[in-house]
């Protein structure tokens, strides 16, 4: 929640019920949503600390131009002590968390994939990923 008078953010872990101050609002998180990822497509008030899990379909091409979709799962949480203030500032200073997980991994993914054959990627996929 945002106070827009006195500039000054506060983080209420819930469930809890919620009494907005006079010059208070909800603060709106966008998320990335649907496989493959798209941006402002999650839009919610609250934020999941976890454990969850987000699937991602991305497209890679080995080393002899064979393309191919690849779907992905990813297990996260957020590990947050709630007396510890500056931690729990740092869990909205990325503003799509999901998105950002999403493209830095697959990033990893296609660059490892680009370099191996087909034939490798298809007889080590679990290892090369």
């Amino acid at each position: 929640m945002f106070d827009y008078k006195n500039k000054k953010s506060r983080i209420v872990f819930g469930p809890e019920l919620v009494m907005l101050e006079p010059y208070e609002e909800f603060t709106l998180i966008t998320l990335s949503g649907g496989a493959p990822k798209q941006e402002n497509q999650i839009k919610t008030l609250s934020l999941i600390l976890g454990p969850d899990f987000m699937t991602d379909v991305i497209s890679v091409e080995t080393s002899d131009h064979a393309k191919l979709y690849l779907r992905l799962s990813y297990r996260w949480t957020f590990k947050v002590d709630r007396n510890n203030e500056q931690q729990c500032r740092n869990l909205f200073s990325v503003h799509d968390f999901v998105g950002d997980a999403c493209k830095r991994i697959s990033s990893r993914i296609r660059g490892v994939v680009s370099a191996v054959s087909f034939d490798n990627f298809h007889k080590n996929s679990t290892e090369i990923i």
